[in-house]
């Protein structure tokens, strides 16, 4: 199974799936659903049902959904709460699924052949290459420089051992990259109009404000702040996933902050949001080991503190 294969996936509808499920109080089979959100005659084409076949298909994928004899039941914390998920506990609900690497280890260490597909490994893999690019450059688009990025960084031209190997896996990519928080849209000065709907910057802030979630308010140094963040997702500079990445590039790590000694750009930007939201503040202590946040910055950050409220 995969999650950027079915190129008619759709994560709202995800949503609503999960939530139709959760509120029922019968069995649904999967052709059921597919009726229950197709109904006949709305639509007669023969792939009118194919963006619930496919959002099935991938929440199965990321086991947020599990078949068993036929019947289709929502899994985890999603089923356990017994209640609706509003759009951000689905996406943590996301999060808890696809950064699921007992289930799928590191996903650049297997073999050719369809072990790169399962679970949700063709999508960690596609984030982890996203987030080492420059959040500070020019959106990434398909036909903007994706092809050309990859080609340069990848030791093989082969583009089936790529993060994304073609454009309808990209335009999966950017449905579920926006939905898990990991991607932001570009503002309209950063990339001409007729790219500026397929096009997106590595800018996990919703992701990474979803994991302070679980962080106690309080000052820590900045070096233990990023290794937390990256221990919760393993995608981010110095996450597992993102290592084994790096590893395999001739070139190493392509992130411009890390090559110049600096955070992560995709990390150190969203952080900079952060504190403007007023959910982070930096301090630079004397005799501290710090963190320049941006290579443009002339001073290193020492501690995090992580404030309650801020704004949204």
């Amino acid at each position: 199974m995969a999650v950027l294969n079915p190129p008619r996936s759709l994560p709202g509808l995800g949503r609503a799936i999960v939530n139709f499920l959760i509120d029922s109080r019968r069995a649904w089979t999967e052709e059921q659903l597919v009726e229950a959100f197709k109904p006949p005659g709305l639509n007669e084409a023969a792939t009118a049902g194919e963006g619930v076949t496919h959002t099935l298909y991938v929440l199965r994928a990321i086991e947020l959904l599990t078949l068993d004899a036929g019947t289709v039941t929502v899994a985890g914390a999603a089923a356990r709460s017994g209640s609706a998920l509003t759009p951000a506990g689905f996406r943590r609900a996301l999060q808890e699924h696809v950064f699921d690497l007992a289930r799928d280890g590191d996903p650049w260490q297997v073999g050719p052949g369809d072990v790169y597909t399962s679970g949700a490994r063709d999508l960690t893999r596609a984030l982890s290459w996203f987030l080492a690019q420059d959040a500070l450059g020019r959106p990434l688009s398909w036909t903007g420089n994706i092809q050309q990025l990859q080609l340069a960084q990848f030791p093989d031209p082969d583009n089936e051992t790529w993060a994304l190997t073609n454009d309808t896996r990209w335009g999966a990519f950017a449905r579920w990259a926006r939905a898990l928080g990991m991607a932001s849209p570009p503002l309209v000065l950063q990339a001409p109009l007729a790219q500026s709907k397929s096009a997106l910057v590595p800018l996990p802030v919703v992701a990474i404000e979803d994991a302070l979630e679980d962080t106690p308010a309080g000052r820590m140094p900045i070096g233990e702040f990023l290794d937390t963040l990256a221990a919760r997702i393993p995608v981010l500079h110095g996450g597992l996933i993102r290592a084994s990445l790096t590893q395999l590039l001739p070139g190493g790590d392509p992130d411009p902050g890390i090559r110049n000694d600096c955070a992560d750009s995709s990390v150190g930007q969203a952080l900079r949001v952060l504190e403007e939201r007023g959910r982070l503040s930096f301090t630079t202590l004397p005799d501290a080991d710090g963190v320049r946040l941006s290579r443009f910055d002339t001073t290193r950050q020492t501690h995090v503190a992580l404030l309650q409220g801020g704004t949204k």
